[in-house]
């Protein structure tokens, strides 16, 4: 996974999680840029001949030969250069239904000059401003809007990448107006310095996240000569503060750096969609036209170096969580259990400190392990403070500054990095995982690597089960020893088959993962070719391997002898006494505060040496012994991998137009006729379980099982504490099944069970050969009666807990908002703050838990099921069944499970709390605007008004009144109802006038959306709704297996049986919506407390730790605003807007104690779990059509529209909100209609 964060424009909901932006450096006033990189050199060669220009790229013969094997006969790739020197690849792919494209541009901080580090991020941020022919700064989020995209850059050390994504139709008029402001960007001083509190917020987000900082300082300890410690985000002291104390005009140093990379020679461009090769030629060369004819560089620039320089990009493979769903890596998520009891920790422990952070950064001979002996190395150890929200994590990596460009290229031409990745990660009975396994030490272990053409760094992420200096010691050992073995084994060793073998099998499943994978990542696949375009112009394979395909293999399947010399090479580099470490620890703090200080992250950190014995192991695994224990043994017969490579892929022949016969309740019921085929079949119907099956959907050789374990509603409602415990049984559970799994997980395999909302959801799928064997090694591992848990393996999972539960440096403050606010309504859902108090003020015993397997509330439920894929319907319930004996021991009735519910808030709910995490000055405040139950009508008008708000609020809260750089709308459905979700984040602005802005930007909004809605015509109005609304439920996005299987697992965990529930918002939509008015009046109802005095609002208020940025009315220290940008509320209008928004709201205080505890401060009891009474669905209003809605958004009466009606087969009105009948009022007294309402069901 790339570590940046990118900049997000258009309606895309911002995406946040652990990635990391690398953004560059820039002078103003007679600026020169630092260095000239590779791509800029090349250019300078280019512009030697202008006849480079018109010929095509030097493609050897035969050169897509290998990937055109496994493409699709759709599949067609063109290679050219084009006449301003814009290297160029283009794709035809018939199956696409979007169009996507990149541009690459070959300069990034690598190339900042020295005085104003960020401006390369900072160029990347005003593109996005508008160009000479459209400078509107909102315009092009305005535009992309309209026609139908998503847009998002980033900054690398060598590149710039900017991606788009649009519908096909639109393809020439998105990339013309982007290429306008590529090519003739507004760089204007309002504009450009309003974009440096946006770069400003986005640093001061990422300092409070732990890994972050870690690998930045990883990268700062880098040697002088790399670039790769310069600080490429920038802020505001960088960017504003600094050039005004240098002289340094900021405008020129923009238009100088643009001048010098953004040129046509120094641009490549990745275009992909359905249209035919000389469809897309034609586009390319309009955009050509566009640009004008690469300048030549100045041969002074170069400073005399003429380095080749490469993108920068990191990977983190599986986060390794148990409590979360697959998401990254090739092993998923693994997590390390527990074995024996805890050892005691002794000898070989030796830490001590060393010279000054110049001798380890600038002296490459004095910051390696210069202490050589035989039996010990000393290994570089530095301390970071770990604070109270962070878990103990530590990184192990070695760092390279030779051959990192071959490296790249090796590792895209045949994966050279899989390798050490999958044995860094296996999990077999030699692997590191097993060690620390058995010996308690850790809880996560993932794979990482962060490459770059002058400096790369490859390690390990772990978390440790504390910070000791003893645990952080073991795990090194155990690393060590290990990597001692693995280089023995390849280095040392004249046969190679067991790496040919691991190759071929490799090649064989990523062939086989390639053919079907039917939902490629099509803005990383254009991204990704970009940049490798960009520093590989010459070989377009290469590019092509953002596929993710090995290619460049010897006939027979193995590796040449060059290639092999490559892996040994690479594999020497890993040493023990290589290796460095940064760790997380609250241990020895005073000596951290006061050796050294990184600037950028504002952190404290102490160097110092640690030795570890080579060969040997400190632990005494029996307790009894001082000495240490050799384990070179342990390690001398490393396991073979992917040895569970499918052998069959034929696709199994069932009916597809009727569902077998099935049994509800014991008696036989013929299958039903299929006129979708996107129908599941019923396989079983009782009382305590339900199985659902879909053949072989999208011929793709895999099974899936969702298993969804409902406990008793009496057993688990409003209980914190039974909630933990269900969690820890999840923990256990995860932890056996991934153990005994190990062999199978390197082939496709992924499994996970997690517990929310009072109940268990486990999710299997695998290739389907291998999942017979699969099922029988979970039916062995599972925990339940007759196989109980050890106390160790309690404590570990509580352990674990603890730390998932305890680890909040990896959210952001809006996260934790707006899981609040989740909690205040949804039924069963507990924030990580509850669970958190709760957790660390009471004590789970171990017999607590034993009591609940023992035919307790762990062993009974409500089974939900549904198997999808290559598997026939009798085997399906075989599957089913044998993981019903093997969970639970008696099966309830769904009306005596736990359901999804929404909350009856008697009122708004306005909550304030302090920032949880560690060190983060964010203000965060998130409003959860909550729907009446949607019927399909609703559903389909909520997500439009959701799309058409989302862009607008990210314009006015975050580019023009400047509050945050994280602004989004999201429109988000929760049984039975759905919910209109805005966050705005911000160092500088206090909450109130965040939530002051926030409503406010939705009275712009919607005045905006009405202005757009009325004066459309009925066509225009028509185009809206079906991009804004079916977009959403199109049966297009059931259009491959794992998109199908994510919406119907959805369904079902939700126990939400409707299956046609997007064909059939797509006919209500068509049939029903017509009239303009009922978007109006559903938005204005929905966030409006002046017109509707049932709106239901939950907004919460992050208030940051210690935050001395803001000014006294909070409006924080703004440079500048855009020009004719709209004006902000004063601070009296926000005074009077709030009070008429939350007046009469039921305030809740939640403060942060002595023992750092998050308490709640109630004024009323209304708000009290156990009071609320929570709206549910019952399976015939699932599907519904409410006769009220239909009657509105058509503009017609009853009588009209009762034909329309009966073709869903339902004619029931169920919304008795008093915003629906107000609505329905107005519609009535026009047509002369009887109101009819019934009742929701209530727990």
């Amino acid at each position: 996974m790339r570590i940046y964060i990118p900049r997000i424009c258009g309606f895309f909901t911002l995406l946040l999680s652990l990635f990391f932006e690398y953004n560059g450096d820039g002078e103003g006033k007679n600026v020169i840029l630092n260095e000239i990189s590779y791509v800029q050199k090349r250019s300078i060669d280019l512009n030697n001949e202008l006849n480079s220009y018109l010929n095509p790229l030097r493609i050897r013969s035969g050169i897509f030969q290998s990937l055109e094997q496994s493409m699709s006969p759709e599949i067609h790739q063109k290679a050219y250069t084009t006449l301003k020197g814009i290297n160029t690849l283009l794709i035809t792919d018939k199956s696409m239904l979007e169009s996507a494209f990149s541009f690459g541009v070959g300069c990034g901080y690598y190339q900042d000059p020295k005085d104003i580090p960020g401006l390369a991020h900072l160029m990347e941020h005003v593109t996005f401003l508008g160009s000479e022919d459209n400078p509107d700064p909102t315009g092009w989020d305005e535009f992309l809007l309209k026609k139908g995209g998503v847009s998002n850059a980033y900054t690398t050390g060598d590149s710039t990448v900017f991606y788009i994504l649009t519908i096909p139709r639109e393809l020439k008029n998105v990339m013309s107006y982007f290429a306008n402001m590529l090519v003739k960007p507004t760089i204007d001083e309002n504009s450009s310095v309003s974009e440096i509190d946006a770069v400003d917020q986005e640093h001061e987000k990422n300092i409070p996240n732990k890994i972050r900082v870690m690998i930045e300082l990883a990268l700062h300890l880098s040697p002088k000569e790399c670039p790769a410690g310069k600080f490429g985000t920038g802020n505001k002291e960088t960017l504003y503060e600094n050039p005004i104390k240098n002289n340094i005009d900021l405008r020129n140093a923009l238009i100088n750096y643009h001048k010098k990379c953004y040129t046509s020679g120094n641009i490549s461009l990745v275009v992909m969609g359905p249209q035919s090769e000389a469809e897309l030629i034609e586009i390319v060369n309009h955009i050509d036209s566009l640009f004008p004819l690469s300048t030549k560089i100045e041969k002074n620039l170069l400073s005399g170096k003429n380095r080749i320089e490469n993108k920068k990009f990191m990977n983190i493979h599986g986060n390794l969580s148990p409590q979360v769903s697959n998401q990254e890596g090739i092993f998923g998520r693994i997590h390390i259990g527990t074995g024996a009891d805890y050892y005691n920790k002794k000898a070989n422990l030796d830490i001590s400190s060393i010279g000054t952070v110049g001798d380890l950064k600038f002296k490459k001979e004095s910051y390696g392990n210069e202490e050589k002996n035989e039996d010990y190395i000393m290994v570089d150890l530095i301390k970071i403070p770990k604070g109270d929200s962070s878990p103990p994590l530590i990184i192990i990596y070695w760092d390279s500054l030779e051959n990192s460009l071959d490296i790249i290229r090796n590792n895209a031409e045949w994966q050279m990095l899989k390798l050490i990745q999958y044995y860094f990660e296996d999990q077999g009975p030699n692997s590191i995982y097993n060690k620390l396994l058995k010996n308690n030490l850790a809880s996560n272990l993932e794979y990482f690597d962060n490459t770059s053409s002058k400096y790369s760094i490859y390690g390990l992420l772990l978390t440790a089960t504390d910070d000791s200096d003893e645990i952080t010691h073991d795990i090194v050992n155990i690393v060590a020893n290990y990597m001692n073995n693995l280089i023995g084994q390849v280095v040392n060793n004249d046969d190679h088959r067991w790496i040919d073998n691991f190759y071929q099998n490799y090649s064989i499943m990523a062939n086989i993962d390639y053919l079907y994978d039917e939902d490629r990542n099509i803005a990383g696949i254009v991204s990704q070719a970009a940049e490798n375009i960009l520093f590989f112009p010459d070989e377009p394979e290469i590019a092509l391997s953002a596929y993710n395909k090995p290619y460049n293999l010897t006939k027979d399947g193995k590796l040449s002898d060059a290639q092999i010399n490559s892996l040994k090479m690479f594999l020497e580099s890993l040493k023990p006494e290589k290796m460095k470490v940064i760790k997380l620890t609250d241990v020895d703090l005073d000596r951290i505060k006061n050796e050294y200080y990184f600037e950028p992250y504002k952190v404290n950190y102490s160097i110092s040496k640690m030795k570890i014995m080579t060969g040997t192991n400190s632990i005494d695994e029996g307790g009894d012994k001082s000495k240490a224990k050799v384990v070179q043994d342990e390690y001398s017969n490393i396991s073979e991998l992917l040895t569970c490579v499918p052998q069959n892929l034929e696709i199994v022949k069932v009916a597809e137009d009727k569902c077998p016969t099935y049994k509800d309740n014991g008696k036989e019921v013929s299958g039903q006729e299929l006129k979708n085929s996107f129908i599941p079949c019923p396989l079983m119907i009782e009382d305590g379980i339900s199985i659902y099956w879909k053949g072989p959907i999208h011929k793709t050789p895999t099974i899936n099982i969702t298993f969804v374990q409902r406990l008793k509603n009496e057993d688990i409602k409003n209980n914190t504490r039974r909630a933990l415990i269900s969690k820890i049984h999840a923990i256990i559970q995860n932890t056996r099944i991934t153990s005994s799994l190990s062999s199978q997980i390197s082939c496709g395999l992924e499994t996970n069970i997690i517990f929310n909302r009072g109940r268990f959801v486990f999710t299997i799928q695998s290739y389907s050969s291998n999942f017979e064997d699969v099922i029988n090694k979970i039916k062995n591992s599972v925990a339940n009666e007759k196989n109980i848990p050890t106390e160790s393996e309690f404590e570990y999972a509580l352990n674990y807990l603890k730390l998932d539960v305890l680890n909040l440096s990896e959210s952001m403050a809006y996260d934790i908002a707006s899981d609040i606010a989740y909690s205040v309504y949804l039924s069963n859902y507990y924030s990580q703050i509850e669970l958190r108090d709760t957790l660390l003020s009471t004590e789970i015993k171990y017999e607590e838990y034993i009591e609940g397997i023992k035919g307790g509330f762990l062993s009974i439920g409500y089974i939900d099921s549904i198997v999808i894929g290559n598997i026939m319907p009798n085997v399906s319930i075989e599957y089913v069944k044998i993981l019903q004996n093997s969970f639970l021991l008696k099966t309830i009735p769904y009306s005596e499970a736990t359901q999804d519910g929404i909350a009856e808030l008697p009122k708004d709910i306005h909550i304030t709390v302090k920032n949880p995490i560690s060190d983060d000055l964010n203000n965060a405040v998130v409003a959860h605007f909550i729907t009446p139950p949607v019927d399909l009508i609703d559903s389909s008008i909520y997500y439009s008004i959701g799309e058409m708000t989302n862009s607008q609020f990210y314009d006015i809260v975050r580019t023009e009144w400047q509050d945050g750089y994280i602004a989004f709308v999201s429109m988000d459905y929760k049984t039975p109802s759905m919910s209109l979700i805005a966050g705005v984040q911000t160092v500088e602005k206090d909450p109130s006038t965040l939530t002051c802005h926030l409503f406010s930007a939705f009275d712009l909004i919607f005045k905006n959306i009405k202005d757009d809605l009325t004066n459309s015509s009925k066509a225009e109005f028509e185009n809206k709704i079906r991009w804004l609304g079916l977009s959403q439920f199109s049966t297009h996005t059931l259009d491959t297996f794992s998109n199908y299987v994510g919406h119907m697992s959805k369904l079902i965990i939700s126990h939400e049986l409707c299956f046609e529930k997007n064909r059939l918002i797509e006919d209500a939509t068509q049939m029903f919506i017509s009239d303009p008015l009922v978007y109006i009046d559903k938005f204005r109802n929905l966030i409006s407390k002046s017109s509707n005095l049932n709106r239901r609002v939950v907004v919460v208020e992050l208030i940051g730790n210690d935050n001395e940025s803001q000014t006294k009315d909070g409006t924080g220290n703004k440079l500048n605003r855009i020009l004719n940008a709209i004006e902000p509320p004063s601070n009296q209008e926000c005074i009077d807007l709030i009070k008429d928004q939350l007046l009469d709201s039921i305030n809740i205080q939640l403060s942060k104690d002595k023992d750092k505890k998050l308490r709640g401060r109630k004024n009323t009891s209304s708000t009290n779990g156990k009071d609320r009474k929570y709206i549910t669905y019952d399976q015939s209003k699932q599907c519904a059509v409410d006769e009220n809605n239909a009657v509105i958004a058509s503009g017609k009466n009853s009588k009209e529209i009762s034909p329309l009606l009966n073709i869903f087969g339902r004619n029931i009105s169920f919304n008795k909100n008093k915003n629906n009948v107000r609505l329905l009022d107005i519609a009535n007294r026009n047509k002369g209609i009887k109101r009819r309402t019934c009742n929701h069901d209530k727990e």
